[in-house]
């Protein structure tokens, strides 16, 4: 076929439409990748992006939240925080981030008490907080103390073998209490003894399996505080002191079951010992909705709940149908059912309660109470089981009327150490010590011997 100059010219325009169109295609995809980016993280267990809980919670972010990397060009870290960041502000439209050289912003220093390179700044609603150790979950968890409105008080009843939230102790809680204070709360201890009332600022009052009785007066202290609408956290060992709180317990409408909870489960866990409950499925509650792994409860009783219409009731937690209230000796064999007063799992470890109330304004509120057949859950010892510390901190969020907040964990990467078998580290060794060597060798020869027949 003969080519003229007008099927040049042809040719050449529509070579410049489709050249034309190509780059507007290009533009309008520039475009749309900017309004809706898209991003897939294709990394082990995903650490490259924002976990569910830390989403969950950017969108509670109703208001402007001003982010500031204080951080210079030559930090290391430079880029590491300015993509995390990044991906809370692609997230939430109302969270702002900028990056500043501290050397060229030394007023802003002063006023911030900013003291590291890399050092982040967060605002909120007049409210700030510092992040030194920058990580997803320390920007999280200073982002739930930012939505936190107002101050939270804890408040742990003392004088009697409670579980203290200052001291070190295997069955004591300091391990918790750091963990709360992190999260905006603040601990402070109360001995109804020095007392006659519990502060008004009170949002729980913890009682933590106490050791020794309350006296009648400090009991009538606890049930005027529940009468008024108080939040309560209690914590009952089936050892702690009973005399007394029976009647707190007639006015919260619960009993606990006689005996500890045996689970046979636990023997095939790896554990020496089968009074630990192992709660691996979880009822549908609020407090327990995004646990993703089992939790851990040492020597739990079992609780009932007879108050009808008094409370609404709810359970949280709740161990295997295997388990039972073992109300006989616990060493050598232990059977269920050689004790007339034992019970079938699955059995009630931790209860929730709550109804409406009206203050002295006239105002309804909902008061919560939450109790748990153990204490040892969230003691220094064994905080660090599967959900333990999750649990404790999503039921304190939960009596806070915090619920709608979230604990957050790091995720760990689980492919920074590579672990081999034995036949695949002597396969390895001998193809990079034996094979590959004398790879090399023939080949060096083989070169060698035709460069000498040339």
């Amino acid at each position: 076929m003969k080519v003229d100059s007008r099927m040049r010219l042809q040719f050449r325009i529509q070579s410049g439409i489709f050249l034309l169109l190509f780059i507007a295609l290009l533009v309008v995809l520039a475009w749309i990748s900017e309004r809706h980016p898209l991003s897939i993280d294709m990394t082990a267990n995903q650490r490259n992006s924002l976990s569910q809980e830390s989403i969950r919670l950017v969108a509670e972010v109703e208001f402007p939240l001003e982010v500031t990397l204080f951080v210079s060009p030559i930090n290391e870290s430079k880029l590491l925080l300015e993509t995390l960041f990044e991906r809370y502000r692609l997230l939430q439209p109302n969270i702002s981030v900028i990056s500043l050289n501290p050397d060229l912003h030394p007023d802003l220093l002063r006023a911030h008490d900013i003291r590291y390179d890399g050092e982040v700044l967060l605002e909120y609603r007049g409210r700030s907080e510092k992040i030194s150790q920058v990580s997803e979950a320390a920007v999280s968890s200073a982002i739930q103390r930012l939505l936190r409105q107002g101050e939270r008080w804890l408040v742990f009843l003392e004088g009697h073998g409670e579980r203290n939230p200052y001291r070190e102790a295997n069955h004591d809680y300091s391990l918790l209490a750091t963990q709360l204070a992190s999260k905006g709360y603040s601990i402070e201890n109360l001995n109804l003894t020095q007392t006659s009332s519990i502060p008004a600022n009170t949002n729980v009052l913890i009682l933590a399996s106490p050791k020794v009785p309350l006296l009648p007066g400090e009991v009538n202290i606890l049930r005027t505080h529940i009468e008024s609408g108080g939040n309560l956290l209690w914590l009952a060992d089936p050892e702690q002191a009973s005399d007394g709180l029976a009647l707190l317990a007639d006015q919260l409408a619960i009993e606990f079951v006689p005996g500890i909870i045996v689970d046979p489960s636990s023997r095939l866990m790896g554990l020496d010992r089968a009074d630990f409950a192992l709660v691996a499925e979880y009822p549908r509650h609020p407090i327990t909705q995004n646990l993703g792994s089992m939790s851990l409860f040492p020597q739990a009783q079992a609780i009932e709940y007879h108050g009808e219409d008094l409370w609404r009731q709810q359970t949280f937690l709740r161990s295997d149908s295997r388990s039972w209230n073992e109300t006989g000796e616990l060493s050598g064999e232990v059977f269920n059912g050689d004790q007339p007063d034992e019970n079938q799992g699955p059995l009630n470890i931790g209860l929730t309660l709550a109804r409406n109330h009206q203050n002295n304004a006239g105002e309804l509120f909902d008061q919560r109470v939450v109790i748990v057949g153990d204490a040892d859950f969230l003691s220094n010892r064994y905080l660090g089981n599967g959900s333990n510390l999750e649990v404790g901190i999503n039921l304190l969020n939960w009596l806070s009327h915090d619920d709608q907040l979230i604990a957050i964990s790091p995720r760990p990467a689980p492919d920074t150490r590579l672990e081999l078998s034995q036949p695949k580290q002597l396969s390895i060794a001998i193809f990079f010590l034996v094979l590959m060597p004398l790879g090399l060798l023939a080949s060096g020869l083989r070169i060698w011997l035709v460069r000498r027949k040339r």
